[in-house]
C-alpha cells in the first residue's frame, strides 16, 4: 500500500470514532488475551504507510498492511464470508452494529498512545500530513549522497509514504535515472511534485494513475510497462527485477527520457 492509500483508509476508519467496542479480538500471539470490550474509538491517523487507531483510554492499535493486508468496515447485519475467517487479525464489533476487520495484516500491535513514537518515530516526514517538513525530507535524503535515487525514495526513514509506484514514476517525471546519486538531484521540486501527486490521488481517488489516463496500459508512464513504448518518446521501457537487497525493488525506466 502506498501512503495515499493509507491516508484514505485512515479517513474511512475514522468514521468509527466515538464507537464503543462490544466484542473484539486481536489474533496475534502478543495480544491474543486482550479483550477490548468497552473501549471507545477516538479515531485513526496515518503516518506514511502506518495506521494508528487510537482508543480514548490511552491505547493505540498500530497496523501496517504491507502488500497483502487490508481493513474493511462491515455495516450492521453484515459478516465476512466464512472462507476469510482464517485471515482475520483484528475484529472490532461496535455497539452501533458496525464491525471493523483487519485481514492478513502482518503488523498488529498495541502500544500506549504516549509511546507511538516507538513505532513511527524512525519515519521521515510524510507529504500528506499537516506537519510535512520539506527541508527535513531533503536533509534526510541527502544524508547518503551516493545512494541511488529510487532506493532513497523507497527508504521510509527519508520520506514516509512513497512506495514503488510513486518512486519509479517520480524518477521518470523529473527526468532522472533511478540510479542517479541522490546527492546530485534537485530534491525540492521532486518532493513538491510528490506532494501534489499524492494529495491529488488522496482527494480524487486516482491512486492507480499517474498519467491522468485510466485506460488499460496507459495509466502509468513507465511502471509495469516493460518493453512497451514510452508514452512520451516511444523508446521501449526498460526493466530491472528486484535483487533482494533492501529497497532494491522492481524498477522501470525510459533510457531516453531518463539518461544515466
Amino acid at each position: 500500500m502506498e501512503g495515499d492509500g493509507a491516508h484514505r483508509l485512515a479517513g474511512r476508519l475514522s468514521t468509527l470514532a466515538g464507537g464503543v467496542v462490544v466484542a473484539g479480538e486481536f489474533r496475534v500471539a502478543a495480544h491474543a488475551t486482550e479483550r477490548p470490550r468497552g473501549w471507545r474509538l477516538a479515531g485513526t491517523e496515518a503516518y506514511g504507510k502506518h495506521l494508528l487507531t487510537r482508543f480514548e483510554h490511552g491505547w493505540t492499535l498500530h497496523t501496517h498492511l504491507r502488500m497483502d493486508g487490508s481493513w474493511t468496515v462491515l455495516g450492521p447485519g453484515r459478516a465476512l464470508p466464512r472462507r476469510l475467517d482464517p485471515d482475520v487479525r483484528v475484529r472490532l464489533a461496535l455497539a452501533d452494529g458496525r464491525t471493523a476487520v483487519a485481514l492478513r495484516a502482518p503488523v498488529v500491535e498495541l502500544v500506549r498512545t504516549r509511546d507511538e513514537r516507538d513505532v513511527v518515530g524512525h519515519l521521515g516526514p510524510d507529504p500528506l500530513r499537516p506537519d510535512w517538513d520539506e527541508t527535513e525530507g531533503v536533509r534526510r535524503l541527502r544524508a547518503e549522497p551516493d545512494r541511488p535515487l529510487v532506493e532513497a525514495l523507497l527508504d521510509q526513514r527519508g520520506v514516509a509514504g512513497l512506495g514503488n509506484l510513486w518512486a519509479v514514476e517520480l524518477c521518470f517525471l523529473r527526468g532522472r535515472s533511478p540510479w542517479a546519486p541522490v546527492g546530485g538531484v534537485d530534491l525540492p521540486p521532486l518532493l513538491a511534485l510528490a506532494r501534489r501527486m499524492l494529495r491529488h490521488s488522496l482527494e480524487h481517488g486516482t491512486r492507480m494513475t499517474t498519467t491522468g489516463d485510466t485506460r488499460r496500459g496507459r495509466s502509468h508512464w513507465v511502471y509495469g510497462r516493460a518493453g512497451r513504448p514510452c508514452l512520451r518518446c516511444g523508446t521501449p521501457v526498460r526493466f530491472r527485477p528486484a535483487t533482494g537487497a533492501p529497497y532494491a525493488r522492481e524498477t522501470w525506466w525510459c533510457p531516453h527520457c531518463q539518461p544515466r
